[in-house]
Protein backbone atom coordinates (compact mmCIF):
# COMPACT_ATOMS: atom_id res chain seq x y z
CA UNK A 1 0.00 0.00 0.00
CA UNK A 2 1.46 3.32 -1.04
CA UNK A 3 0.81 6.47 0.96
CA UNK A 4 -0.15 9.66 -0.75
CA UNK A 5 1.71 12.88 -0.17
CA UNK A 6 -1.09 14.02 2.16
CA UNK A 7 -0.91 10.78 4.18
CA UNK A 8 2.86 11.06 4.62
CA UNK A 9 2.48 14.69 5.71
CA UNK A 10 -0.22 13.79 8.28
CA UNK A 11 1.88 10.92 9.69
CA UNK A 12 4.90 13.20 10.01
CA UNK A 13 2.76 15.87 11.69
CA UNK A 14 1.44 13.26 14.17
CA UNK A 15 4.99 12.23 15.11
CA UNK A 16 5.94 15.87 15.69
CA UNK A 17 2.90 16.39 17.97
CA UNK A 18 3.66 13.24 20.00
CA UNK A 19 7.31 14.29 20.38
CA UNK A 20 6.26 17.77 21.51
CA UNK A 21 3.91 16.29 24.11
CA UNK A 22 6.64 14.02 25.48
CA UNK A 23 9.10 16.91 25.68
CA UNK A 24 6.52 19.04 27.50
CA UNK A 25 5.88 16.25 30.00
CA UNK A 26 9.59 15.75 30.67
CA UNK A 27 10.10 19.51 31.06
CA UNK A 28 7.19 20.32 33.39
CA UNK A 29 6.34 17.06 35.17
CA UNK A 30 7.95 16.79 38.64
CA UNK A 31 11.09 14.70 38.59
CA UNK A 32 10.76 11.45 40.48
CA UNK A 33 13.51 10.90 43.01
CA UNK A 34 15.49 7.73 42.45
CA UNK A 35 16.30 5.29 45.28
CA UNK A 36 19.41 4.13 43.40
CA UNK A 37 21.63 6.65 41.62
CA UNK A 38 24.04 5.81 38.84
CA UNK A 39 27.43 7.54 38.77
CA UNK A 40 26.25 10.40 36.54
CA UNK A 41 23.25 11.16 38.80
CA UNK A 42 25.41 10.84 41.91
CA UNK A 43 28.01 13.21 40.46
CA UNK A 44 25.36 15.71 39.38
CA UNK A 45 23.78 15.89 42.85
CA UNK A 46 27.10 16.40 44.63
CA UNK A 47 28.29 19.06 42.19
CA UNK A 48 24.96 20.86 42.49
CA UNK A 49 25.32 20.95 46.28
CA UNK A 50 28.87 22.30 46.04
CA UNK A 51 27.66 25.11 43.77
CA UNK A 52 24.81 25.98 46.17
CA UNK A 53 27.20 26.03 49.13
CA UNK A 54 29.55 28.35 47.27
CA UNK A 55 26.73 30.75 46.36
CA UNK A 56 24.54 30.73 49.47
CA UNK A 57 26.29 29.32 52.58
CA UNK A 58 27.25 32.00 55.09
CA UNK A 59 29.40 29.61 57.13
CA UNK A 60 31.37 28.61 54.01
CA UNK A 61 32.07 32.29 53.30
CA UNK A 62 33.04 32.82 56.95
CA UNK A 63 35.58 29.95 56.88
CA UNK A 64 37.00 29.49 53.35
CA UNK A 65 39.38 26.77 54.61
CA UNK A 66 36.40 24.63 55.57
CA UNK A 67 34.96 25.08 52.09
CA UNK A 68 38.24 23.82 50.62
CA UNK A 69 37.99 20.80 52.92
CA UNK A 70 34.42 20.17 51.77
CA UNK A 71 35.53 20.20 48.13
CA UNK A 72 38.32 17.74 48.95
CA UNK A 73 35.94 15.35 50.73
CA UNK A 74 33.46 15.58 47.85
CA UNK A 75 36.23 14.77 45.36
CA UNK A 76 37.12 11.72 47.43
CA UNK A 77 33.49 10.56 47.45
CA UNK A 78 33.31 10.87 43.66
CA UNK A 79 36.60 9.05 43.22
CA UNK A 80 35.55 6.14 45.45
CA UNK A 81 32.05 5.81 43.99
CA UNK A 82 31.49 2.59 42.07
CA UNK A 83 28.29 1.45 40.39
CA UNK A 84 25.07 2.58 42.03
CA UNK A 85 24.68 4.62 45.23
CA UNK A 86 21.56 4.45 47.40
CA UNK A 87 19.63 7.50 48.62
CA UNK A 88 20.39 6.57 52.21
CA UNK A 89 24.12 6.25 51.56
CA UNK A 90 24.20 9.62 49.79
CA UNK A 91 22.30 11.22 52.67
CA UNK A 92 24.97 10.07 55.13
CA UNK A 93 27.76 11.34 52.89
CA UNK A 94 26.10 14.74 52.48
CA UNK A 95 25.49 14.99 56.23
CA UNK A 96 29.19 14.31 56.83
CA UNK A 97 30.10 16.81 54.11
CA UNK A 98 27.93 19.61 55.51
CA UNK A 99 29.03 18.98 59.10
CA UNK A 100 32.37 20.55 58.10
CA UNK A 101 30.59 23.92 57.98
CA UNK A 102 29.88 23.83 61.74
CA UNK A 103 26.47 25.24 60.84
CA UNK A 104 23.75 24.34 63.40
CA UNK A 105 21.03 24.96 60.79
CA UNK A 106 22.16 22.10 58.54
CA UNK A 107 19.50 19.50 57.74
CA UNK A 108 19.69 16.64 55.23
CA UNK A 109 16.34 14.88 54.76
CA UNK A 110 15.25 12.02 52.53
CA UNK A 111 12.17 12.80 50.36
CA UNK A 112 10.32 9.67 51.54
CA UNK A 113 11.08 8.78 55.15
CA UNK A 114 10.03 5.13 54.93
CA UNK A 115 13.37 3.46 55.67
CA UNK A 116 13.50 1.62 59.01
CA UNK A 117 16.44 3.55 60.44
CA UNK A 118 15.43 5.12 63.77
CA UNK A 119 15.59 3.76 67.31
CA UNK A 120 12.16 4.39 68.93
CA UNK A 121 13.39 5.65 72.29
CA UNK A 122 13.83 8.92 74.16
CA UNK A 123 17.25 9.25 75.75
CA UNK A 124 18.17 11.63 78.56
CA UNK A 125 21.55 12.23 80.18
CA UNK A 126 21.38 12.64 83.96
CA UNK A 127 24.94 13.93 84.37
CA UNK A 128 26.47 10.46 84.61
CA UNK A 129 24.29 7.93 82.77
CA UNK A 130 22.02 7.78 79.74
CA UNK A 131 18.47 6.88 80.77
CA UNK A 132 16.22 5.12 78.24
CA UNK A 133 12.54 6.02 77.97
CA UNK A 134 9.82 4.90 75.60
CA UNK A 135 8.27 7.44 73.24
CA UNK A 136 5.47 7.83 75.78
CA UNK A 137 7.93 8.93 78.47
CA UNK A 138 7.94 5.69 80.50
CA UNK A 139 11.05 3.72 81.43
CA UNK A 140 11.86 0.91 79.01
CA UNK A 141 12.57 -1.06 82.19
CA UNK A 142 12.09 0.67 85.53
CA UNK A 143 14.46 -1.78 87.28
CA UNK A 144 17.20 -1.28 84.67
CA UNK A 145 16.92 2.38 83.60
CA UNK A 146 20.44 3.05 82.30
CA UNK A 147 21.44 2.42 78.68
CA UNK A 148 25.02 1.12 78.58
CA UNK A 149 25.39 -0.59 75.15
CA UNK A 150 23.74 -0.68 71.72
CA UNK A 151 24.39 -3.72 69.52
CA UNK A 152 27.07 -4.79 71.99
CA UNK A 153 29.07 -1.56 71.68
CA UNK A 154 29.37 0.89 74.62
CA UNK A 155 27.35 4.07 74.37
CA UNK A 156 30.59 6.08 74.23
CA UNK A 157 31.41 4.50 70.86
CA UNK A 158 28.07 5.61 69.43
CA UNK A 159 28.57 9.11 70.82
CA UNK A 160 31.98 9.23 69.15
CA UNK A 161 30.40 8.24 65.82
CA UNK A 162 27.70 10.91 66.16
CA UNK A 163 30.22 13.72 66.75
CA UNK A 164 31.13 13.76 63.08
CA UNK A 165 27.59 14.87 62.22
CA UNK A 166 27.22 17.59 64.87
CA UNK A 167 28.10 21.25 64.43
CA UNK A 168 30.66 22.63 66.85
CA UNK A 169 28.04 24.41 68.97
CA UNK A 170 26.07 21.16 69.39
CA UNK A 171 28.86 18.73 70.32
CA UNK A 172 28.38 19.32 74.07
CA UNK A 173 24.59 19.37 73.88
CA UNK A 174 23.04 16.23 75.34
CA UNK A 175 19.79 17.11 73.56
CA UNK A 176 21.53 16.99 70.16
CA UNK A 177 23.48 13.88 71.16
CA UNK A 178 20.30 12.11 72.25
CA UNK A 179 18.66 12.90 68.93
CA UNK A 180 21.59 11.56 66.92
CA UNK A 181 21.87 8.38 69.00
CA UNK A 182 18.48 7.37 67.61
CA UNK A 183 19.76 7.64 63.99
CA UNK A 184 20.99 4.09 64.29
CA UNK A 185 21.14 3.14 60.62
CA UNK A 186 23.42 6.07 59.77
CA UNK A 187 25.67 5.53 62.79
CA UNK A 188 26.04 1.84 61.91
CA UNK A 189 27.43 2.84 58.52
CA UNK A 190 29.86 5.23 60.25
CA UNK A 191 31.04 2.50 62.65
CA UNK A 192 31.10 -0.25 60.02
CA UNK A 193 28.24 -2.45 61.24
CA UNK A 194 25.79 -4.27 59.00
CA UNK A 195 22.26 -2.95 58.54
CA UNK A 196 19.50 -4.57 60.59
CA UNK A 197 15.88 -3.73 61.32
CA UNK A 198 16.47 -4.65 64.98
CA UNK A 199 18.61 -3.10 67.72
CA UNK A 200 19.93 -4.85 70.82
CA UNK A 201 19.93 -2.58 73.89
CA UNK A 202 21.86 -3.39 77.06
CA UNK A 203 20.18 -1.87 80.12
CA UNK A 204 21.74 -1.60 83.56
CA UNK A 205 20.86 -0.74 87.14
CA UNK A 206 24.48 0.13 87.90
CA UNK A 207 25.45 -3.43 88.84
CA UNK A 208 23.68 -6.05 86.70
CA UNK A 209 22.53 -5.96 83.07
CA UNK A 210 19.69 -7.17 80.87
CA UNK A 211 19.22 -7.02 77.10
CA UNK A 212 16.18 -5.91 75.15
CA UNK A 213 15.59 -6.10 71.39
CA UNK A 214 13.73 -3.23 69.70
CA UNK A 215 12.52 -2.94 66.11
CA UNK A 216 13.64 0.18 64.26
CA UNK A 217 10.98 2.47 62.80
CA UNK A 218 10.85 4.98 59.97
CA UNK A 219 11.74 8.49 61.13
CA UNK A 220 8.48 9.84 59.64
CA UNK A 221 6.52 7.49 61.93
CA UNK A 222 8.37 8.53 65.07
CA UNK A 223 5.70 10.24 67.19
CA UNK A 224 6.94 13.17 69.19
CA UNK A 225 6.48 12.58 72.87
CA UNK A 226 4.01 15.13 74.19
CA UNK A 227 5.02 15.98 77.73
CA UNK A 228 1.98 17.07 79.76
CA UNK A 229 1.92 20.44 81.48
CA UNK A 230 2.77 20.39 85.16
CA UNK A 231 1.80 22.77 87.90
CA UNK A 232 4.79 25.03 87.32
CA UNK A 233 5.89 23.97 83.82
CA UNK A 234 3.93 25.05 80.73
CA UNK A 235 5.01 23.70 77.34
CA UNK A 236 3.95 25.91 74.47
CA UNK A 237 3.17 24.44 71.01
CA UNK A 238 4.76 25.61 67.75
CA UNK A 239 1.83 27.97 67.13
CA UNK A 240 0.60 29.88 70.17
CA UNK A 241 -3.11 30.70 70.08
CA UNK A 242 -5.62 32.40 72.37
CA UNK A 243 -6.21 29.17 74.31
CA UNK A 244 -2.51 28.96 75.18
CA UNK A 245 -2.49 32.61 76.27
CA UNK A 246 -5.54 31.96 78.45
CA UNK A 247 -3.71 29.02 80.07
CA UNK A 248 -0.71 31.25 80.78
CA UNK A 249 -2.99 33.84 82.39
CA UNK A 250 -4.67 31.18 84.55
CA UNK A 251 -1.38 29.84 85.87
CA UNK A 252 -0.01 33.32 86.46
CA UNK A 253 -3.15 34.38 88.36
CA UNK A 254 -3.11 31.19 90.42
CA UNK A 255 0.47 31.79 91.52
CA UNK A 256 -0.22 35.45 92.25
CA UNK A 257 -3.14 34.55 94.52
CA UNK A 258 -1.08 31.94 96.33
CA UNK A 259 0.14 32.72 99.84
CA UNK A 260 3.65 31.75 98.69
CA UNK A 261 3.89 32.57 94.97
CA UNK A 262 6.06 30.16 93.02
CA UNK A 263 7.98 30.68 89.81
CA UNK A 264 6.58 29.61 86.45
CA UNK A 265 8.62 27.84 83.76
CA UNK A 266 7.52 28.35 80.14
CA UNK A 267 8.94 25.86 77.65
CA UNK A 268 9.38 27.76 74.36
CA UNK A 269 11.55 25.22 72.50
CA UNK A 270 8.87 24.22 69.97
CA UNK A 271 8.45 27.78 68.66
CA UNK A 272 10.14 28.36 65.29
CA UNK A 273 8.04 31.14 63.72
CA UNK A 274 7.05 34.62 64.99
CA UNK A 275 4.34 34.50 67.66
CA UNK A 276 2.97 38.04 68.10
CA UNK A 277 0.41 36.96 70.74
CA UNK A 278 3.10 35.43 72.94
CA UNK A 279 5.43 38.42 72.57
CA UNK A 280 2.58 40.78 73.43
CA UNK A 281 1.79 38.67 76.51
CA UNK A 282 5.42 38.62 77.65
CA UNK A 283 5.79 42.35 77.08
CA UNK A 284 2.62 42.99 79.06
CA UNK A 285 3.53 40.87 82.06
CA UNK A 286 7.31 40.97 82.32
CA UNK A 287 8.47 44.14 80.56
CA UNK A 288 7.32 46.77 83.01
CA UNK A 289 9.85 49.33 81.77
CA UNK A 290 10.79 50.70 78.38
CA UNK A 291 14.01 48.66 78.36
CA UNK A 292 13.05 46.69 75.25
CA UNK A 293 11.11 49.31 73.36
CA UNK A 294 12.80 50.08 70.01
CA UNK A 295 15.89 48.12 71.04
CA UNK A 296 18.34 46.41 68.68
CA UNK A 297 18.37 42.69 69.46
CA UNK A 298 20.90 41.56 66.85
CA UNK A 299 22.87 42.56 63.76
CA UNK A 300 22.91 40.38 60.63
CA UNK A 301 24.67 39.99 57.28
CA UNK A 302 23.40 37.67 54.56
CA UNK A 303 25.51 35.90 51.95
CA UNK A 304 25.56 37.84 48.69
CA UNK A 305 24.53 36.08 45.48
CA UNK A 306 23.09 37.04 42.12
CA UNK A 307 19.63 38.65 42.41
CA UNK A 308 19.85 38.75 46.23
CA UNK A 309 17.32 41.11 47.83
CA UNK A 310 17.25 42.04 51.49
CA UNK A 311 13.46 42.45 51.57
CA UNK A 312 13.08 38.78 50.61
CA UNK A 313 15.93 37.27 52.60
CA UNK A 314 15.62 39.34 55.77
CA UNK A 315 12.20 40.97 55.80
CA UNK A 316 12.28 41.46 59.59
CA UNK A 317 15.51 43.48 59.45
CA UNK A 318 16.14 47.10 58.60
CA UNK A 319 19.23 48.88 57.33
CA UNK A 320 21.61 50.19 59.95
CA UNK A 321 21.30 53.61 58.30
CA UNK A 322 17.63 53.75 59.37
CA UNK A 323 18.61 53.95 63.02
CA UNK A 324 18.95 57.14 65.03
CA UNK A 325 22.35 58.82 64.77
CA UNK A 326 23.43 57.93 68.32
CA UNK A 327 22.52 54.25 67.88
CA UNK A 328 24.29 54.13 64.49
CA UNK A 329 27.41 55.59 66.06
CA UNK A 330 27.31 53.10 68.94
CA UNK A 331 27.07 50.14 66.57
CA UNK A 332 29.82 51.51 64.31
CA UNK A 333 32.12 51.82 67.31
CA UNK A 334 31.49 48.13 67.98
CA UNK A 335 32.62 47.14 64.49
CA UNK A 336 29.38 47.35 62.49
CA UNK A 337 30.57 49.87 59.90
CA UNK A 338 29.42 49.15 56.35
CA UNK A 339 32.17 51.32 54.88
CA UNK A 340 34.86 49.28 56.64
CA UNK A 341 33.29 45.89 55.91
CA UNK A 342 36.22 43.92 54.41
CA UNK A 343 34.30 40.79 53.38
CA UNK A 344 32.57 41.46 50.07
CA UNK A 345 30.89 38.04 50.25
CA UNK A 346 28.40 39.50 52.73
CA UNK A 347 25.78 42.22 52.54
CA UNK A 348 25.76 45.45 54.51
CA UNK A 349 24.82 45.14 58.16
CA UNK A 350 21.12 44.90 58.95
CA UNK A 351 19.51 45.12 62.38
CA UNK A 352 16.52 43.46 63.97
CA UNK A 353 14.70 45.51 66.54
CA UNK A 354 11.89 44.85 68.93
CA UNK A 355 9.30 47.63 68.85
CA UNK A 356 6.18 46.46 70.68
CA UNK A 357 3.00 48.40 70.38
CA UNK A 358 1.80 50.37 73.37
CA UNK A 359 0.32 47.87 75.83
CA UNK A 360 -1.49 48.56 79.08
CA UNK A 361 0.73 47.27 81.91
CA UNK A 362 -0.66 44.25 83.75
CA UNK A 363 -1.31 44.13 87.46
CA UNK A 364 0.29 40.66 87.45
CA UNK A 365 3.99 41.30 87.19
CA UNK A 366 7.03 39.07 87.15
CA UNK A 367 8.12 40.66 90.44
CA UNK A 368 5.27 38.73 92.02
CA UNK A 369 5.65 35.60 89.87
CA UNK A 370 9.18 35.04 88.52
CA UNK A 371 9.32 33.56 85.03
CA UNK A 372 11.83 31.13 83.56
CA UNK A 373 12.08 30.25 79.86
CA UNK A 374 13.19 26.69 79.14
CA UNK A 375 15.64 26.42 76.21
CA UNK A 376 18.19 23.96 74.82
CA UNK A 377 19.93 23.19 71.52
CA UNK A 378 16.56 22.56 69.84
CA UNK A 379 15.70 26.22 70.50
CA UNK A 380 16.26 27.99 67.18
CA UNK A 381 14.85 30.73 64.97
CA UNK A 382 12.02 32.55 66.82
CA UNK A 383 12.69 30.64 70.03
CA UNK A 384 16.15 32.19 70.13
CA UNK A 385 14.78 35.65 69.36
CA UNK A 386 12.51 35.35 72.40
CA UNK A 387 15.49 34.17 74.45
CA UNK A 388 17.50 37.19 73.26
CA UNK A 389 14.65 39.53 74.16
CA UNK A 390 14.49 38.01 77.65
CA UNK A 391 17.97 39.43 78.33
CA UNK A 392 16.26 42.82 78.53
CA UNK A 393 13.69 41.61 81.08
CA UNK A 394 15.28 41.65 84.57
CA UNK A 395 12.64 39.35 86.08
CA UNK A 396 13.00 36.63 83.43
CA UNK A 397 15.78 34.04 83.31
CA UNK A 398 16.71 31.17 80.99
CA UNK A 399 16.98 27.57 82.19
CA UNK A 400 18.20 24.49 80.32
CA UNK A 401 21.00 24.15 77.74
CA UNK A 402 22.83 26.55 75.46
CA UNK A 403 20.74 27.35 72.39
CA UNK A 404 21.87 26.33 68.90
CA UNK A 405 22.85 29.71 67.45
CA UNK A 406 20.53 29.21 64.48
CA UNK A 407 18.46 32.35 64.08
CA UNK A 408 19.52 33.80 60.73
CA UNK A 409 17.89 33.38 57.30
CA UNK A 410 17.90 29.85 55.87
CA UNK A 411 18.53 28.55 52.37
CA UNK A 412 16.75 25.38 51.21
CA UNK A 413 17.19 23.24 48.12
CA UNK A 414 16.22 19.84 46.71
CA UNK A 415 18.77 17.82 44.77
CA UNK A 416 17.51 16.91 41.27
CA UNK A 417 18.16 13.16 41.17
CA UNK A 418 17.98 11.86 44.74
CA UNK A 419 15.31 14.35 45.86
CA UNK A 420 17.24 14.87 49.11
CA UNK A 421 16.16 18.10 50.84
CA UNK A 422 18.93 20.26 52.28
CA UNK A 423 18.97 23.34 54.50
CA UNK A 424 21.78 25.58 55.75
CA UNK A 425 22.33 29.15 56.99
CA UNK A 426 22.32 32.00 54.49
CA UNK A 427 23.34 34.70 56.98
CA UNK A 428 25.41 35.43 60.09
CA UNK A 429 23.99 37.04 63.21
CA UNK A 430 25.86 39.07 65.82
CA UNK A 431 24.93 40.42 69.23
CA UNK A 432 24.84 44.25 69.46
CA UNK A 433 28.16 44.24 71.33
CA UNK A 434 29.91 42.73 68.29
CA UNK A 435 30.08 39.04 69.24
CA UNK A 436 29.21 36.32 66.72
CA UNK A 437 25.94 34.65 67.73
CA UNK A 438 25.45 32.22 64.81
CA UNK A 439 26.84 28.82 65.75
CA UNK A 440 27.49 29.99 69.32
CA UNK A 441 24.06 30.37 70.90
CA UNK A 442 22.87 31.76 74.20
CA UNK A 443 23.84 30.20 77.53
CA UNK A 444 21.12 29.93 80.22
CA UNK A 445 21.47 31.33 83.73
CA UNK A 446 20.67 27.87 85.14
CA UNK A 447 22.32 25.13 83.03
CA UNK A 448 20.87 21.62 83.02
CA UNK A 449 21.87 18.40 81.23
CA UNK A 450 24.71 19.96 79.26
CA UNK A 451 28.00 18.08 79.15
CA UNK A 452 30.95 20.32 79.89
CA UNK A 453 34.64 20.33 79.20
CA UNK A 454 37.06 19.45 82.01
CA UNK A 455 37.78 23.12 82.70
CA UNK A 456 34.09 24.00 82.80
CA UNK A 457 33.30 20.94 84.91
CA UNK A 458 35.49 22.31 87.70
CA UNK A 459 33.24 25.37 87.84
CA UNK A 460 29.95 23.43 87.74
CA UNK A 461 27.68 24.23 90.64
CA UNK A 462 26.91 21.50 93.12
CA UNK A 463 23.39 20.15 93.57
CA UNK A 464 23.05 22.19 96.77
CA UNK A 465 24.15 25.39 94.98
CA UNK A 466 21.60 24.88 92.19
CA UNK A 467 18.84 24.19 94.72
CA UNK A 468 19.71 27.46 96.45
CA UNK A 469 19.44 29.27 93.09
CA UNK A 470 15.95 27.81 92.70
CA UNK A 471 14.91 28.95 96.18
CA UNK A 472 16.42 32.43 95.80
CA UNK A 473 14.35 32.94 92.65
CA UNK A 474 11.14 31.56 94.10
CA UNK A 475 11.42 28.36 92.09
CA UNK A 476 9.82 25.56 94.08
CA UNK A 477 11.32 22.71 92.07
CA UNK A 478 13.63 19.83 92.84
CA UNK A 479 16.58 18.82 90.67
CA UNK A 480 16.98 15.03 90.44
CA UNK A 481 20.11 14.14 88.50
CA UNK A 482 19.86 16.84 85.85
CA UNK A 483 16.07 16.79 85.60
CA UNK A 484 13.53 19.13 87.11
CA UNK A 485 10.53 17.83 88.99
CA UNK A 486 7.55 20.10 89.56
CA UNK A 487 6.30 18.70 92.83
CA UNK A 488 6.44 21.11 95.79
CA UNK A 489 6.15 18.25 98.30
CA UNK A 490 8.12 18.30 101.55
CA UNK A 491 8.43 14.50 101.45
CA UNK A 492 10.06 14.51 98.02
CA UNK A 493 13.68 14.36 99.19
CA UNK A 494 13.02 11.50 101.59
CA UNK A 495 11.21 9.63 98.82
CA UNK A 496 14.21 10.04 96.52
CA UNK A 497 16.67 8.87 99.18
CA UNK A 498 14.50 5.84 99.94
CA UNK A 499 14.41 4.83 96.28
CA UNK A 500 18.17 5.26 95.95
CA UNK A 501 18.79 2.98 98.96
CA UNK A 502 16.65 0.35 97.24
CA UNK A 503 18.75 0.68 94.09
CA UNK A 504 15.80 1.95 92.05
CA UNK A 505 14.85 5.18 90.41
CA UNK A 506 11.71 6.95 91.51
CA UNK A 507 8.90 7.39 89.00
CA UNK A 508 9.40 11.08 89.72
CA UNK A 509 12.64 10.97 87.77
CA UNK A 510 10.98 11.46 84.42
CA UNK A 511 12.89 14.13 82.54
CA UNK A 512 11.95 17.75 82.47
CA UNK A 513 11.31 18.37 78.78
Amino acid sequence: MTLSYKGIFNAFLLLICVSAMLLSYLSFAPAKASNQLNYHQYQQDIKQLLQEIDQHSSFAALAPKQQVKINQIAARFLEQSQGFTSQKQLQGQLQHLLSQLNDPAVEVQLPHKTVLDTLPVNLHFDGQYWIAFTLEGEFIDADFPFLSHIDGLPISRWLQASEGYLAGSLKQSTTAQAQWLTHLSQLRVEIGLQHSDQALLTLSDGESHIQRSLALVASAKMPKAQQPNQELILRLPANVNETNIATLNQHLSRQRESAAPNALIIDIRAIKKPQPQLMAWLNKHVNQTDSLRSTTLAVMQYKRFAHARADRIASQYISITDLAFFEQTTLKNRGFDNQLNPNKAFSHYLVRRYSPASITPSSITSEQVPLFLHVDSSCEQECEWIALASKHWPQVALIGETTSGNLGPLYKLTLPNSGIQIQFSAGLTYTPDGQLFSGVGLAPEIPLNQQTSLQAAKQTKSLYDIQQVFKSRGLNLTLIGNHLVSKPDVSLNSEIQSDKRNGKLSSLQKPFG
